[in-house]
């Protein structure tokens, strides 16, 4: 049996800061203000405190899963606006998978 590969506390890290700087820019470039107000006021900074939980191992497995499905679905909520955002889905859904892996691997 194949066991799950371990993830590492600096790839979510760094897969965190890669999407919020990917989010800032095309935010940025498309200037669609809806759109860039849920990023802003509701992802990126659940995101941020998702990172520094992470960071400093200090979290609930409960809060983060639920920090990081509102992620979610507010990006999702996003794509039912402008389908030009589904990579963005896609990555959170990425990101949560691997999240929720490394806490359950704690």
């Amino acid at each position: 049996m194949r066991k799950n590969p371990k993830i590492l506390t600096e790839d979510l890290i760094y897969e965190i800061d890669n999407l919020v700087e990917d989010i800032q820019i095309k935010s940025v470039l498309d200037q669609k203000v809806k759109i860039n107000t849920i990023f802003a006021e509701k992802i990126i900074p659940l995101l941020f405190e998702i990172k520094t939980s992470i960071e400093i191992e200090h979290f609930s497995q409960l809060d983060l899963r639920e920090k990081i499905n509102y992620c979610l679905a507010k990006t999702s909520d996003i794509v039912d606006i402008d389908s030009g955002y589904a990579p963005f889905y896609s990555r959170i859904r990425v990101l949560r998978e691997n999240i929720l892996l490394r806490i359950r691997d704690k």
